[in-house]
């Protein structure tokens, strides 16, 4: 069984590879992850917790077992406590149980402290079997709540690493598209720093842009950058080529652009975009960071290039698009 890392909102952990992706929502405090194979099915839910009201585990998994029987009275099944125990979740205490409801679910929950999280982590597996036992083994000892350096988003066949600091504040995935949007901002009394990374691909681009798929700087220019521009909400962003070179084995368009806006309150924007054509997985990737600050007009304003573009090449060096 071959394992590969999964990461999203602070948590990285390894899970077999036929495991997909399957659905998310919420954001770094509060949120959820389903994950599913034809065997098993893998949750994590988790939410702020205030240290001086935290309830015992015990008893948060009490509640939860009582939740669990309320939604099975409308289906007149039984839940059923198999087994519950004290265990460990990384650097964690956490509670284990085994609830029958009528498949039988492994449930760990913890409080991290760090990440100021409770989180619920849920196996099902169609039967209980040597694989199964690996695959939730694999998962609990290479999980990661807290801690890293960098976040680790590895999903849908790639994966980057990016500063903690940087939170997922907009993302939408369907069948031939998806993006997603990491903020961080930095606000005091007279101005607002802020650095974005947008990460967007499209697949089935040989289908979908047959005349432009293999050229990035034609498909940039013809069909991506009216829609990056109203992705930062810029009208006047023009792009000029930066420079043209290999990323792994694929050719790299770099482009870069400034922006100002704004009257009382001026802002000014640096951004920078690399696009490719990954022929493995067939998408077109296309990345873009972002670093901009906003003060009061009498103030002087002036964008970090050197902290801009060592954040772009970061992210670059840390990327895998297959």
């Amino acid at each position: 069984m071959k394992f590969e890392k999964f990461g999203w909102n602070g948590f990285s952990f390894e899970v077999p590879k036929n495991v997909r992706f399957t659905r998310e929502g919420g954001n770094v405090g509060n949120g959820h992850i389903f994950l599913e194979s034809e065997n098993c099915v893998i949750e994590a839910k988790w939410e702020p917790f205030d240290p001086k009201k935290a309830k015992p585990l015990s008893q948060v998994a009490e509640g939860l077992v009582e939740q669990m029987r309320k939604q099975s009275k409308k289906q007149k099944q039984i839940v059923e406590v198999l087994r519950k125990e004290d265990a460990h979740v990384y650097k964690h205490k956490a509670f284990y149980l085994v609830v029958k409801s009528p498949s039988e679910e492994r449930v760990y929950i913890w409080y991290c402290s760090e990440s100021k999280r409770i989180v619920v982590w849920r196996f099902v597996f169609a039967s209980f079997d040597e694989d199964s036992k690996k695959t939730m083994k694999r998962v609990l000892d290479t999980l990661r709540c807290h801690g890293e350096e960098a976040d680790v988003w590895s999903l849908l066949s790639f994966r980057f690493e990016i500063p903690s600091t940087f939170l997922l504040t907009d993302t939408k995935i369907t069948v031939g598209r998806a993006h997603f949007m990491l903020t961080d901002r930095e606000l005091s009394s007279f101005a607002e720093k802020t650095e974005s990374i947008l990460i967007e691909y499209f697949s089935m681009a040989n289908l979908i842009f047959e005349d432009t798929y293999d050229d990035p700087d034609i498909w940039l220019e013809e069909k991506y950058l009216k829609d990056l521009g109203k992705r930062f909400k810029e009208r006047k962003m023009k792009f000029q080529t930066a420079e043209s070179r290999r990323f792994r084995t694929h050719k790299m368009e770099i482009k870069q652009a400034t922006a100002a806006s704004g009257i009382s309150s001026r802002k000014t924007a640096l951004y920078t975009n690399a696009t490719w054509y990954c022929p493995r997985t067939n998408r077109i990737y296309s990345v873009t960071a972002s670093s901009s600050i906003r003060r009061p007009v009498v103030f002087k304003r002036e964008s970090d290039r050197e902290a801009h573009e060592s954040l772009m090449e970061d992210l670059l060096s840390s990327f895998r698009c297959h």
